[in-house]
């Protein structure tokens, strides 16, 4: 067999194996369907132990989307969206708290020229910052089918996001919100003493500005005490003349 068959060879089986694969590695994603659509939304890495994604790791918005009749475990997989973010098919956002981010375009890992990826995959990357419960709303159409579903992270959908001093060793590092605090508190302290030095300034100014008054006023008085000393010596020895 010539090399060109076994490279053929290679890139049809390639491209079988992800469409044979579609959903086999969605175990911790939320699945729901969408007309014809079966869609998968979650984490691009979740830890297989069962514990939470990680504070500060990077990670993914990770999204399948396969063609699945009834009782079929694979489905056909949908590579063909358009996610160029100036004219979407579909898009994503997340939302912590009452903090929700812009819209969102997960793209295409299928690389045509390597045959590497999964046809039905589309990845945002992101890298969460906080700890506690995300919510992904994915919405927006699959070739004409309208799609618009909200996912909050819990035991049965995807994982919430937790602090990773429980797994960090030999040292747990300060999490993103804890250096966060911290500076932010040295910030307000910082800047307390810097008010706290401006007000002692200014009253070191008035104080001088006081003084200053308080010197040119004696040095009147001074010169009026000198003055009027020096009429009554005149009236005096007039007075003795006459």
């Amino acid at each position: 067999m010539g090399k060109t068959s076994l490279r053929a060879s290679a890139v049809a089986a390639a491209t079988l194996l992800a469409l044979t694969t579609s959903f086999a590695v969605a175990s911790a994603h939320f699945i729901f369907t969408a007309g014809k659509y079966r869609i998968a939304i979650g984490w691009q890495n979740e830890p297989s132990s069962g514990t939470d994604t990680y504070v500060g790791e990077q990670n993914a918005i990770q999204v399948f989307i396969d063609i699945a009749p009834a009782g079929d475990p694979h489905g056909t997989a949908v590579s063909t969206l358009n996610q160029d973010c100036s004219h979407p098919d579909f898009q994503v956002t997340v939302t912590v708290g009452s903090t929700t981010s812009s819209p969102l375009c997960p793209a295409s890992v299928y690389d045509a020229d390597t045959s590497r990826g999964r046809l039905d995959e589309y990845d945002y990357p992101l890298i969460p910052t906080v700890v506690g419960a995300y919510t992904f709303r994915i919405f927006g159409t699959i070739n004409g089918t309208r799609v618009d579903q909200k996912i909050t992270s819990g035991p049965t959908t995807f994982d919430s996001v937790a602090d990773a001093n429980a797994v960090e060793f030999p040292v747990a590092v300060p999490g993103v919100a804890q250096v966060a605090t911290k500076v932010d508190t040295v910030n307000q302290r910082a800047s307390s003493a810097l008010t706290s030095a401006h007000a002692a300034a200014a009253n070191a100014a008035d104080a001088r500005n006081s003084a200053s008054g308080a010197t040119v006023l004696a040095i009147i008085a001074l010169v009026a005490a000198v003055l009027l000393s020096a009429a009554n010596l005149v009236i005096g020895m007039r007075r003795r003349r006459t």
